[in-house]
Formats: structure tokens, C-alpha cells, sequence
């Protein structure tokens, strides 16, 4: 990190009211001074942070006194943090899903780029969000940061072109590029609609149940996600997932086990094309066997490196 007066650093986070969000406001509050940014402060953004408005499609809509008190909000922060778009889980993908998906996330990375450009100090690291979609459906090909972008799925689409947003914050800031994985939260809607069936014993092989899931604890993501903050090495790709990639079937079980509940009850592929539509050849059946080399390589020590031990901490008394 570089040298700060005895103040703590500045983090900004844009899209900090979902579950990464709000678990990197939680891990960074005791060393950064946190700012988040939102279109309205209602005294519902995560504690540990203060609100600032802005509006996320300032550059699009020309609003110059919005860029300009943007580029006053980012002003020499240690770290920019963008997560801001529409939440991929809110819709069945179809076409007002996935133009919402892509120009939510289009127009406010073309804001901050903006806002960064006019800022007489940029942030001195930009952590762009991205996402493990990116990869598209490899099967067994073992993925890693700097792996090639898919192109059978929509999400191959989104994540490129909001990568290739951000890449104009690399002249000025240093650029680092986060791939995320499925994040584990007792509070993401995710795996709340994992543990559903499996509570109603129900649960078991979604399609094949043989895809890999690349999973991460919500935990351990903010911790990663300040470690390439914080470590100069970082710069491009980097995909932020736990060691142990997992299938759809072996993540089931661990639930399944540590609620008691069987896990055999299969849900062929068509049945969730019926009830999901889009949805589950989005994010249910794809395969993606990430493994996050750049932080091993590292030194970056998870906490929860297995399905199981990431099931007993989201789980356990």
C-alpha cells in the first residue's frame, strides 16, 4: 500500500449494497476509512461506511455537475471498488433482463471512468468487478485469472464488455480485474435457493450435477479482494475463487450432510429450463473449473479452502 498520513486510507465502493459489497465494507471498516456510493442515502447502506450519492449514468445522461462531484468523491482515494450493476439473479434472462444485466453495468463503469479522468489525483487502484461467467461453459478444462473468455453464454458477453469498460482507469490508476465466483453468504439469494430443496429433502443433482462450480465464502472474497488492494503484484485478471473448485453435486451434498437431509433427487435439465427459463443455462449448468493461481502464488490464505469447511462456517452453531 502506498504511504498515507496517519489518517487511515480511503476505500470507495460503487455497488456496495449486495452481499460482496457489504461483506468488504465488513472486512475493510477497522483499517479504511469507507465511503459507498449509492443513488439515494437512506441510512440503509452497511454500517462501517459513510453514503454519498451519485448517479450512476452521469456520463451517459451529461450531467457535468454530477461527474464533477463524483470526481471530488474518488479524489485520491487508495482504492476504487466497482460493483455496481443490476443483480444477475433478479430475472429468468429474458431480453429486458439481460439488456438491464449489461447497460447497468456499462453505464456506470463509463461514469466512474469518467468521474476518475477529471479527478486531479485517480484512485491508485481500481478493483473492477467482474465474474466468473466470463469463462462460459469449458467442462473439464481447468481455468485460471488469465484464461481465454467463453463466448456460448450471454455472460461471456456481459463480462468482456464490462472488463473492457474499465480498461481506460489503467492510465491512471493501477488496474486490477476480479473475476468472482459463486459467493457463499448465509444472506445471498443464491444459496438460499440451494438450501430450499435440500431443506425440503429434495435436494440432488441439478442436469448432471457433474458441472463445476466456482464457488468462494463471502468472507474470505473481501479478504482477497483487499489483499489485491494492498499487493502491488496484482495487475489484469485475477480470479477471485476458492482452491477447491467444486461440482453442483459434491456442493449440494456438503449441505445436504450438515442439515441431515438426503441429496439424491435429481432435477433434469429441461425441468429447470421450465421452471428458470434462461436462468439455469446461465448460472445452474454451465461448467467452470477455476482455480485462483495468482493468489496462491501470492500467499493468500483462505480461510474456508473446501466446499465442506465454507458449508460448516455458513451452517455451523
Amino acid at each position: 500500500m502506498s504511504s498515507r498520513p496517519s489518517h487511515p486510507p480511503r476505500l470507495v465502493i460503487a455497488g456496495a449494497s449486495g452481499v460482496v459489497g457489504r461483506a468488504l465494507v465488513h472486512a475493510a471498516a477497522d483499517r479504511y476509512d469507507v465511503t459507498v456510493l449509492t443513488r439515494r442515502v437512506s441510512g440503509a447502506e452497511p454500517a462501517g461506511a459513510r453514503a454519498r450519492a451519485w448517479n450512476p449514468t452521469a456520463a451517459r445522461d451529461q450531467d457535468h455537475d454530477a461527474l464533477a462531484d463524483l470526481a471530488e468523491a474518488i479524489a485520491g482515494a487508495e482504492a476504487l471498488v466497482n460493483l455496481a450493476g443490476s443483480s444477475i439473479a433478479a430475472g429468468r434472462f429474458g431480453p429486458a433482463h439481460r439488456a438491464e444485466l449489461l447497460s447497468s453495468r456499462l453505464t456506470a463503469t463509463e461514469t466512474l471512468v469518467h468521474a476518475a479522468a477529471l479527478a486531479p489525483e485517480a484512485p491508485s487502484v481500481w478493483l473492477q468487478g467482474s465474474a466468473v461467467g466470463l469463462y462460459g461453459d469449458r467442462g473439464e478444462e481447468e481455468l485460471h485469472d488469465g484464461s481465454s473468455a467463453g463466448t456460448n453464454l450471454f455472460l461471456c458477453e456481459v463480462g468482456q464488455a464490462w472488463e473492457a469498460a474499465a480498461a481506460p482507469a489503467a492510465e491512471r490508476s493501477r488496474l486490477v480485474v476480479g473475476r468472482i465466483g459463486l459467493a457463499l453468504h448465509p444472506e445471498a439469494e443464491a444459496w438460499r435457493r440451494l438450501l430450499l430443496p435440500i431443506r425440503l429433502f429434495v435436494g440432488g443433482p441439478l442436469g448432471s450435477g457433474r458441472q463445476w462450480w466456482p464457488w468462494i465464502h463471502a468472507d474470505d472474497l473481501a479478504r482477497a479482494m483487499l489483499f489485491v488492494i494492498e499487493h502491488d503484484a496484482f495487475e489484469g485478471p485475477v480470479a477471485l475463487t476458492a482452491p477447491a473448485p467444486a461440482r453442483q453435486i459434491e456442493v449440494t451434498r456438503a449441505a445436504a450432510a450438515r442439515l441431515g437431509r438426503p441429496a439424491f433427487v435429481p432435477v433434469p435439465a429441461f425441468a429447470l429450463r421450465i421452471v428458470l427459463g434462461r436462468m439455469a443455462d446461465e448460472l445452474l449448468l454451465p461448467s467452470a473449473r477455476v482455480v485462483p493461481r495468482r493468489l496462491l502464488q501470492e500467499g493468500f490464505a483462505f480461510r474456508y479452502g473446501t466446499i465442506e469447511e465454507a458449508v460448516e462456517g455458513l451452517l455451523g452453531t
